[in-house]
């Protein structure tokens, strides 16, 4: 069994990757939250715009689904908030463009839930993953 959070758009270095620059107080950017694609498997990937023209409907490389393993130093960055902090943090995170959510009072829930999530991996030494549909 996994210890899980069910979220609907949120992507690891996008919409996530906003949220851990609300909790940092910095600038989003690209690099924010570092991830390895576990799956679909990176080196069976096409290289070619011809290979990508030439895959099924159905392929994973199209569509998804897809498992990103999430660095440390973000499932550190979710951990380590204060939980004082967690309505400021919200609030900031539902103000950057890449946050799908706009309700406040919610998104603090999940918040909540994203950080408990993160400080029980960081117990347990073990790392946070994202399981997302990329098409």
């Amino acid at each position: 069994m996994f210890d899980v959070v069910e979220i609907t758009w949120v992507d690891p270095s996008g919409s996530l990757g906003s949220l851990v620059a609300a909790i940092k107080n910095v600038p989003n950017s690209d690099d924010l939250v570092e991830t390895v694609t576990l799956y679909p498997p990176p080196e069976g990937a096409p290289q070619t715009e011809e290979e990508w023209l030439a895959l099924p409907e159905d392929s994973p490389y199209v569509d998804g689904p897809q498992i990103d393993e999430l660095s440390a130093s973000a499932r550190d960055a979710l951990a380590e908030v204060e939980d004082s902090r967690l309505l400021e943090v919200a609030r900031r995170w539902t103000m950057d463009p890449l946050c799908p959510f706009r309700d406040g009072e919610d998104v603090v829930d999940l918040v909540e839930e994203l950080v408990a999530l993160a400080r029980r991996a960081k117990e347990s030494d073990e790392l946070l993953y994202c399981w997302w549909i990329t098409g």
